[in-house]
């Protein structure tokens, strides 16, 4: 076979099997969790420890960066009902209540948890950065009823909520500018409160200077982020899963690269003699 004439649908073969067989087998590459994630852990450790625990999450995301976002948001879920923290949601991105309330009920079911004892889903508010500064001054001005039609005042778990330092932390699940353009200028520099995020691959780089300031309290990047999460919680999920197929691709990507490139200085060795 020449191989510097190698089928493309060759290479397609062999990056099918690369995802396919790693998402049905189970197996695990080493994984260790960099500074931000484990950080973003000991937050929600943090907050298991103080006194009637809950956390505000903010779901800033939409179809497109599911596959990044969900194990994500599935990952902090998992981790704040396994601690008994209660959750309060919000939705800050058009696109994101129905992704939203899909995690929520899918951790809740495997926790047992029960909705408004300990979650609440207030659904989205337009807006921008401006629900953020009613929350800050007014929670429930700023949201006066649930996605249910239930007024928060008379939610178990949001009746006694009165601004955003009422949460232990805010933690914001950012596919858009919302973390470094909306939260932080008008919700932690105005109003002081914890906060946390995550965020896509290729946001991750722009908010290090954020990490830096400490005005955001550790983050998780994209799926490896999440798959690191899942190793500190010792829950391998779909973030696994997916770093699995991801890392078995790029190998073959590699070796594919290494083998044309071994081709062609063979080739012009021969050409030469």
């Amino acid at each position: 076979m020449d191989l510097l004439n190698i089928d493309r649908r060759i290479i397609f073969v062999f990056v099918f099997i690369g995802v396919a067989i790693p998402l049905m087998l189970d197996f695990s590459f080493p994984i260790k969790a960099t500074e931000p994630v484990q950080r973003v852990f000991d937050e929600f450790e943090r907050v298991a420890a103080e006194e009637e625990p809950v956390v505000l999450v903010s779901f800033s995301y939409g179809a497109s960066t599911v596959p990044e976002m969900q194990p994500m948001a599935l990952a902090i879920l998992r981790h704040a009902f396994s601690r008994d923290i209660k959750v309060v949601a919000i939705c800050l991105w058009p696109e994101a209540p129905g992704l939203a309330q899909q995690a929520l009920a899918q951790v809740a079911s495997e926790y047992g948890k029960e909705y408004g004892t300990d979650y609440a889903f207030l659904g989205y508010k337009p807006g921008l950065w401006a629900p953020i500064i009613n929350m800050g001054q007014d929670f429930h001005d700023a949201w006066p009823r649930d996605a249910r039609g239930t007024l928060v005042g008379d939610i178990p778990v949001t009746s006694a909520i009165r601004d955003l330092n009422d949460f232990n932390l805010v933690f914001d699940l950012a596919a858009g500018d919302s973390i470094e353009f909306w939260w932080i200028p008008f919700g932690v520099e105005k109003y002081k409160f914890a906060f946390s995020g995550g965020c896509t691959a290729v946001m991750a780089p722009d908010l290090y200077p954020f990490l830096q300031s400490d005005q955001l309290r550790g983050m998780i990047g994209g799926l490896a982020g999440a798959a690191e999460y899942e190793h500190l919680m010792e829950i391998p999920g779909s973030a696994t899963a997916g770093m699995r197929a991801q890392s078995v691709t790029h190998l073959i990507i590699v070796a594919f690269i290494l083998l044309g490139n071994a081709a062609y200085f063979a080739s012009r060795r021969k050409v030469t003699a």
